[in-house]
C-alpha cells in the first residue's frame, strides 16, 4: 500500500482542514493503515514503512481532533482542527491574490500592432491559412453572452453588418480571432459553417455573421508577424501570464461575473457558467459547471509520491506545495435526443437497461441543458473543443482525490478542483 496524494483545504475562518488522501490500491486490502495527528505533521504508518506530511510551515493541527473519517475504495478523508498561526499572511496573500486575479481574467489583447503585416498558418501543418493581412485595425470582439439587441426597445442597429471586419481588420476575444472570409476562402475549406485548413484538414473554427467572416481559436493557430530586416516573428496569442489555459478560462468566467465589484465573501463566488465546444465531427458538447469557491487554498503534491523513496528508518518525509484552487460542480451533456450526459459517465460499465430507463434518462438530460440554455443568469461561454477536453481531463483527474461520497451529486454533477500557483 503506498500513498500517492495528499490533498488538504485549509479554512483558516473556520478553524478547520479537510485531508483527502488517495492511495495506489483499494483500502479494502490493507492489513494495516495507522494515521497519528501531530502538531506539526500526519503521519500514515504501515507495517514496514511510514509517510510523514509536514504541516508546520501552514498551520498548527490538534492533536484528537480528527472527525467525519470516510474510506472508500483508494480513498480516504476526515476533517482536522487547526490553529490559526498565519492568518494574517494568509488574508494578505488573498488581497493581492483577488487583484491578480481580475487582471488575469481580462481577455488579454495579441502582440499584434497596427500598421504591420501578418501572416495566418495552421498550426499543425504549417501551411498559411489566408493572404497577407495588412493589419489596419485590432479591436476586441464582443463575446456575444449578451445579446445586444436587448438593449433596444424597438428596432435597434444592424450589428451584424458593423461587427463584419473588413480586409484590413484584425479582431479578436477570449481564444479566438475573427477575419474576414475573403482573406481565407481559398486557403480553407468551408462546409456547413465550420471551416478546416484545406492541406490536413484541421478542425479551425466556423462561420460567422452570414459566411462573411470566420472565427478561428487560437490553439489552432500561428499568426507570425513579418519583418524587413528579420525573419518572421511569432505572435504570442494565448496569454501573457505564467497560468494554464483551463484557469485562464476559470478567471475569465469570475471577471464575467463578478458584476458587484468587491465581495463581501472574499474566497465564494457561486455563479454557474455554460461552455460550449463544436467539435470536428459535427458534434456539439456542453459543460455545465457551478464554482463554489474561487480562491479555496489548498495543499497538495502535484506529482505522485516516488514508490521505494523512503530514508533509513523507512519514513518518506513530504513536503507539500501551497495551491489556490476553484472548487466547483461539473457535468457534461450531449446536444441529441438519443444521449443523456452525466448519468452515463457515471454507469459506463453496466448494462445498456431497458430501453424505458435510457429514454427517461435522455429526456431528464434534455430538460436540464433546455432550462440552463433559457435561465438568463447563467453565463454562456464558446470554447474550442481542445480546450474544452483539457478542461474536461483535468477536472476527471482531480475529482479522482475525492471519494464517491462526496465527489457525486444526487443530480449527477461531479465535484472537482482546479489548482493554480499564487
Amino acid at each position: 500500500m503506498t500513498l500517492r496524494f495528499v490533498c488538504i483545504e485549509v479554512r483558516h475562518s473556520l478553524r478547520c482542514a479537510n485531508v483527502f488522501l488517495q492511495f495506489d490500491h483499494s483500502l479494502t486490502e490493507t492489513d494495516f493503515l495507522k494515521i497519528v495527528v501531530d502538531n506539526d505533521a500526519l503521519t500514515f504508518r504501515e507495517y514496514s514503512t511510514a509517510t510523514r506530511v509536514s504541516l508546520s510551515k501552514y498551520f498548527t493541527a490538534e492533536a484528537r481532533t480528527i472527525s467525519n473519517l470516510t474510506v472508500e475504495e483508494c480513498n480516504a478523508s476526515f476533517r482536522l482542527t487547526i490553529t490559526n498561526d498565519c492568518e494574517q499572511a494568509t488574508t494578505a496573500n488573498g488581497e493581492k491574490q483577488a487583484d491578480k486575479q481580475r487582471k488575469i481574467g481580462i481577455t488579454p489583447k495579441p502582440d499584434v500592432e497596427e500598421g504591420g503585416e501578418l501572416k495566418v498558418v495552421c498550426k499543425n501543418c504549417k501551411c498559411e491559412l489566408c493572404t497577407t493581412l495588412k493589419c489596419q485595425r485590432v479591436r476586441e470582439f464582443p463575446s456575444g453572452s449578451i445579446d445586444v439587441s436587448e438593449f433596444f426597445c424597438h428596432h435597434g442597429p444592424k450589428f451584424d453588418e458593423v461587427l463584419v471586419p473588413q480586409l484590413t481588420d484584425f479582431f479578436y476575444g477570449f481564444q479566438f480571432i475573427v477575419l474576414n472570409t475573403e482573406l481565407m476562402q481559398e486557403r480553407v475549406k468551408l462546409k456547413n459553417e465550420h471551416v478546416y485548413c484545406r492541406r490536413c484538414l484541421q478542425y479551425l473554427g466556423e462561420n460567422i455573421l452570414n459566411n462573411k467572416a470566420v472565427k478561428i481559436w487560437m490553439d489552432t493557430l500561428l499568426i507570425k508577424r513579418q519583418s524587413e530586416n528579420e525573419a518572421d516573428i511569432t505572435v504570442n496569442l494565448l496569454n501573457k501570464y505564467d497560468i494554464t489555459p483551463t484557469c485562464q478560462l476559470l478567471h475569465k468566467i469570475i471577471d464575467d461575473t463578478d458584476v458587484g465589484g468587491e465581495s463581501i465573501f472574499r474566497n465564494l463566488h457561486f455563479c454557474k457558467v455554460l461552455l460550449e465546444a463544436i467539435f470536428p465531427n459535427r458534434e456539439r458538447k456542453f459543460l455545465l459547471l457551478q464554482v463554489l469557491e474561487k480562491q479555496l487554498q489548498v495543499l497538495r503534491n502535484s506529482t505522485p509520491l516516488a514508490h521505494g523513496s523512503h530514508n533509513n528508518n523507512n519514513v518518506l518525509q513530504v513536503e507539500l506545495e501551497q495551491f489556490k484552487c476553484f472548487k466547483l460542480l461539473y457535468r457534461i451533456l450531449d446536444d441529441t435526443e438519443d444521449e443523456g450526459g452525466g448519468e452515463d459517465r457515471l454507469e459506463k460499465g453496466n448494462d445498456d437497461g431497458d430501453n424505458a430507463s435510457n429514454g427517461s434518462s435522455a429526456s431528464i438530460d434534455n430538460v436540464l441543458l433546455k432550462s440552463w440554455k433559457e435561465d438568463m443568469s447563467i453565463h454562456v461561454l464558446k470554447i474550442s473543443p481542445t480546450l474544452f477536453n483539457t478542461l474536461l481531463n483535468e477536472l476527471d483527474v482531480n475529482a479522482l482525490l475525492l471519494p464517491e461520497l462526496y465527489r457525486y451529486t444526487q443530480d449527477y454533477f461531479q465535484l472537482s478542483y482546479i489548482f493554480y500557483e499564487e
